[in-house]
C-alpha cells in the first residue's frame, strides 16, 4: 500500500507475540526503538540497519535459531521487517516455516520477497511508518516476551565471548568480533565477511556498516571503501576475503599517494571459503572441489600491497589487529585463515551458543 490504512495496519500488528527484523535501509533507529518500545517486541537487527545499539536489540538471532527448542518456543504470529532481508538462511527459513502474519516496509516501490512470505507491503520510509504506529498500539503487549529473547542473547553474547576468546589464533569470526567493535565505517563484503558481521559481530555499538549485496557482492568491494573513506572523511575499515581482494586489486593504483583514512582488512583463506559451508565440500573429491569452488590462488597479499606502495603487516591475534587498524602507516591487514578449520570453528561457536541455553 502506498499510504498506509494505519488504524487497520496497527490491528493487524497488535499481537503480543511479533518481532521486528531491521536490515540495510532503516533510516532512525530511535524510530524503530519507539515501536519496540510500545509493542513490547525484540528487534533481530542486521548489523547494517544501525539497530544493534537498541535495547530491544537480539544480534546473535542466527546462533540461537539454530538451536531447535529454541526456534520452536519462540515462533512470532507477527513480523514486521523493516528494510532488506538480513543474509541469515536460517533466519529465513524459519521465517518460512511459520504462520505469521509478515508486513514489509520499504522505501522503494518493488517487490522484495524471495522467501514468498510478505502478507502486507507498505511503502515509504521506516520512520514515518514507525513514529505514525506507536501511538496506536500496545493494547496486547506482554512483558515477558521481550524478556526471554534478552535473556537468551546476553547467553549467546557470553558464549561467543567466551569461545572466542579460547581461540589460540584470531579467526574469521574474531576478525568479524573485533571490527564491529571499532569507532569506524565499516565496508564488508559479500560472501563470509557480511555473514560473519552478522552472526558474530559485537551487540551494543553503533558500527556503521556498509556492504553492497547481491550478485556483483565480491566486486568492487575495495572501491566501496575508498569512496566511504574520500566522501565521509572518517576512518573506514573494509573487510574482505583474499578472493574479493584479488578480484579489486586495481583499485589500490595510487591508493598510498591518496591520504584516505582507510585500512583494508583481508581474511586470506586462499580461495572462496564460503563454499566450504555447502554440500558440495562433502560430495565432490577434494581435487574436484578445489578446482571449481575451492579455486585457491597462492597470491601474495601482502608482496601485492608492498607492489603499491601500501604498508602492510599480517595479524595473529585481536591486539595485533587492533593496533594495525589504529596504524596510520598500515593499509593492508593479511589475518591467516583456513576454510576447513573455519567450518569447525562455525560449529563450535553455534554450539556453544546452544550449551549456554540450556
Amino acid at each position: 500500500m502506498m499510504r498506509p490504512d494505519l488504524a487497520g495496519l496497527a490491528a493487524m500488528i497488535d499481537q503480543p507475540r511479533g518481532i521486528i527484523v531491521a536490515g540495510a535501509g532503516v533510516d532512525d533507529p530511535s524510530a524503530v526503538q519507539r515501536l519496540a518500545t510500545a509493542l513490547q517486541w525484540p528487534v533481530l537487527a542486521d548489523p547494517r540497519s544501525g539497530c544493534r545499539h537498541l535495547p530491544q536489540a537480539v544480534s546473535g538471532f542466527d546462533s540461537l535459531l539454530r538451536d531447535p527448542g529454541f526456534a520452536a518456543a519462540h515462533t512470532p504470529t507477527v513480523v514486521l521487517h523493516l528494510g532488506e532481508a538480513p543474509a541469515s538462511k536460517v533466519l529465513g527459513q524459519w521465517l518460512q516455516a511459520g504462520a505469521a502474519v509478515h508486513v514489509q516496509v520499504h522505501s522503494q516501490q518493488r517487490i522484495i520477497d524471495p522467501l514468498g512470505i510478505i502478507t502486507e507491503r507498505v511503502y515509504g520510509q521506516p520512520s514515518t511508518v514507525c513514529n505514525e504506529l506507536a501511538p496506536l498500539v500496545g493494547a496486547a503487549a506482554d512483558g515477558e516476551w521481550p524478556a526471554r529473547w534478552q535473556q537468551a542473547e546476553r547467553a549467546a553474547q557470553g558464549a561467543l565471548d567466551d569461545a572466542l576468546s579460547a581461540e589460540p589464533v584470531l579467526t574469521e569470526a574474531g576478525v568479524a568480533r573485533v571490527l564491529s567493535g571499532l569507532a569506524v565505517r565499516l565496508v564488508v563484503s559479500s560472501s563470509m565477511p557480511v555473514r560473519d558481521i552478522e552472526w558474530f559481530g559485537r551487540p551494543g555499538v553503533r558500527t556503521v556498516v556498509h556492504s553492497n549485496r547481491g550478485a556483483n557482492g565480491i566486486d568492487g568491494v575495495i572501491a566501496t571503501g575508498i569512496g566511504v573513506a574520500a566522501g565521509s572523511g572518517e576512518a573506514t575499515v573494509v573487510h574482505l576475503g583474499d578472493v574479493a581482494f584479488c578480484h579489486d586489486q586495481s583499485s589500490l593504483t595510487a591508493l598510498a599517494s591518496r591520504g584516505l583514512p582507510l585500512t583494508i582488512v583481508v581474511t586470506d583463506n586462499d580461495g572462496g571459503g564460503i563454499f566450504s559451508f555447502l554440500p558440495q565440500a562433502t560430495t565432490l573429491t577434494h581435487a574436484r572441489f578445489e578446482q571449481l569452488f575451492g579455486t585457491p590462488h597462492g597470491t601474495d597479499i601482502v608482496a601485492l600491497a608492498a607492489a603499491h606502495g601500501l604498508g602492510a603487516c599480517v595479524a595473529t591475534t585481536a591486539h595485533d589487529l587492533q593496533a594495525a587498524v589504529a596504524d596510520p602507516a598500515v593499509a593492508v591487514v593479511r589475518v591467516v585463515s583456513n576454510r576447513e578449520a573455519n567450518v569447525q570453528q562455525h560449529d563450535r561457536l553455534h554450539a556453544a551458543v546452544a550449551a549456554a541455553l540450556r
